[in-house]
């Protein structure tokens, strides 16, 4: 898997983030996403973020796929003359916090006065930008953090397992994913923004108890990732659920028959 970029740069010409400058260029072969407020306000206007949220899902859902799952590297417009503004103290801090390197490049050009937008234009903007770089950090870590035990699959849903790593600690989770067959035909149920809120249990029996509370998982296809966990599984179903069906559906799904 190729390794993630963790640098964000930010960019104060418009132009050149649109240009083939060479800061922009040099970053083509793994692939760039530009964030500046002119062409995303042609597509959504985002000035409204903080009451409309519509307006943050279309644009994060976009990022999202662009940053976290394909590992782009984001590029954003940032008014570079209040480099030593609270903001960008605020900004650097968070992206220092998560590992993240903020690259700056300034066009020595431009005076900065507005580069033609209003003050609160620009207020907006970067608070928008602090926090979809916030909201993107955090799914980053969420994602790295998961490492698939299986795919439980119905005729309507998918139901992933995963551990979850922390330092040395190992927590369990489970997702629940609707819509299973296009998900499936796009081999994209690793994407945590697809699932409802992830709760952590501390082991795996007790995430399966608490699975087995709301769900039926006899009724779903299995298809482990890790196969030592897969034993443990029907011991717990068949614990729980003394279901008569339990050793056909154990037949039909069982990987290692």
């Amino acid at each position: 898997m190729r390794l993630r970029n963790k640098t964000i740069a930010l960019v104060d010409s418009l132009q050149e983030a649109k240009s083939g400058n060479s800061f922009v260029q040099a970053f083509h072969e793994g692939g760039v996403v530009i964030l500046d407020p002119v062409s995303l306000f042609s597509k959504s206007n985002w000035i409204r973020f903080e009451e409309d949220i519509d307006v943050i899902n279309k644009v994060y859902s976009h990022l999202f796929d662009e940053v976290v799952i394909a590992r782009k590297k984001l590029i954003c417009f940032w008014p570079l003359t209040e480099q030593l503004g609270s903001e960008w103290v605020s900004l650097n801090a968070l992206c220092d916090e998560n590992g993240y390197e903020l690259e700056a490049y300034r066009n020595v050009f431009l005076d900065g006065d507005g580069y033609g937008f209003s003050s609160d234009v620009l207020r907006l903007w970067k608070s928008f930008v602090y926090f979809l770089i916030e909201s993107l950090l955090e799914d980053i870590k969420l994602n790295e953090g998961l490492e698939e035990i299986a795919k439980l699959t119905s005729d309507h849903e998918a139901i992933v397992l995963f551990k979850v790593r922390d330092a040395e600690k190992i927590n369990y989770t489970y997702a629940v994913c609707h819509g299973v067959d296009g998900l499936l035909r796009e081999k994209n149920l690793q994407s945590a923004k697809d699932y409802t809120a992830l709760i952590e249990f501390g082991s795996f029996q007790d995430m399966l108890v608490g699975l087995l509370d709301s769900k039926d998982l006899s009724q779903y296809q299995t298809e482990f990732a890790d196969k030592h966990l897969e034993k443990d599984y029907f011991k717990v179903i068949a614990q729980k659920t003394r279901t008569k069906n339990l050793i056909e559906s154990w037949l039909k799904t069982y990987s290692l028959n």
